[in-house]
């Protein structure tokens, strides 16, 4: 079994994906807060890299890795890479989606049980004596009996399914394809984009980021969902027009949304966003606990060196 692969960490991954890549040749790592052009510096001794998302991978960086063969996601999303080329150039990419599936699920349940009883904002209250507050604007809204619409049913749309299907509330779901199973076992209705828009009191996002979904919620959108609704966001930040999203918020025609992801990240401190009391914030952060790290950084560290495997028996 061939052995002396190079393997470049772009962002840094759990100690035990490291382990496992050392075993079979160097591993180089980079620290946080690299950014595409320290990629540059390094890819050329590369057989394959790992990536957890947050680096860009243009064209520059795959033309410049001649000996790359293998780019190992630590996650699901590709939209930082040119995908395109990378093809074209023979470099196959692998990923690891069912290791995060559950804790993004879970991290979904909680922003949106945050969001609608204004979690945050009592935790602030608190530490600054406005004890009072939780006669007024600290009163929120129950999850029980709403209509909750899952946009997206893949991996993670369902685990939020399941999740939600406890809470009693009713479930509708838009996507391509229908989900007849989990229809019959929690009892989900399928409707259309549009009408998941109309019904919902609160939206929690599940789809990739393609040139399909790219701000397939703008303002036309905003317009046809129902006055309050809260929107719950763990997918990919430009599925959402932010600046769309910030007039609804202001205007209350969204009463509240809670973001794991944004279109530019890290999200700036001048954001618009981050002035608004009904907006939850979070750090890409759905995936970051340390059952699910240890196991994307192993999952991804064994298919990367399974495919550059395969590549080095090939005749």
């Amino acid at each position: 079994m061939r052995s002396g692969f190079t393997v470049l960490v772009i962002e840094p991954i759990h100690p035990c994906g490291i382990v496992v890549l050392e075993k079979y040749g160097k591993v180089v790592q980079l620290g946080s807060g690299a950014t595409w052009r320290d990629v540059l510096r390094f890819c050329g001794e590369a057989d394959a890299f790992i990536s957890r998302g947050f680096v860009k991978i243009p064209r520059e960086v795959l033309e410049a890795s001649e000996r790359l063969k293998v780019i190992g996601i630590h996650g699901v999303g590709i939209d930082h890479i040119d995908v395109e080329f990378a093809e074209k150039k023979g470099v196959r990419i692998v990923r690891t989606p069912e290791a995060l599936t559950e804790s993004v699920a879970e991290f979904t349940v909680g922003l949106m049980l945050a969001l609608l009883r204004k979690i945050p904002l009592a935790d602030s209250a608190v530490r600054r004596g406005e004890w009072d507050r939780k006669y007024s604007d600290l009163v929120g809204v129950e999850l029980m009996g709403k209509t909750v619409g899952i946009l997206g049913l893949g991996r993670i749309g369902s685990a939020v399914a399941k999740r939600l299907h406890g809470f009693s509330v009713n479930l509708v779901y838009y996507q391509r394809n229908r989900n007849m199973e989990l229809e019959r076992l929690l009892g989900l209705k399928y409707v259309s984009f549009h009408e998941l828009l109309r019904v919902s009191d609160v939206i929690t996002i599940h789809v990739p980021l393609t040139p399909e979904t790219y701000h397939m919620i703008s303002s036309k959108e905003f317009d046809l969902m129902k006055r309050g609704v809260y929107i719950v966001n763990t997918a990919r930040g430009a599925v959402i027009d932010e600046k769309a999203l910030y007039e609804a918020l202001v205007s209350g025609k969204v009463a509240g949304a809670a973001l794991d992801v944004f279109e530019t990240e890290p999200l700036a401190l001048n954001s618009p966003l981050a002035r608004l009391e009904n907006v939850i914030l979070t750090p890409h952060l759905a995936a970051s606990c340390e059952e699910t790290l240890k196991r994307l950084a192993v999952a991804v560290a064994e298919r990367v060196i399974q495919a550059l495997q395969e590549y080095a028996w090939q005749p």
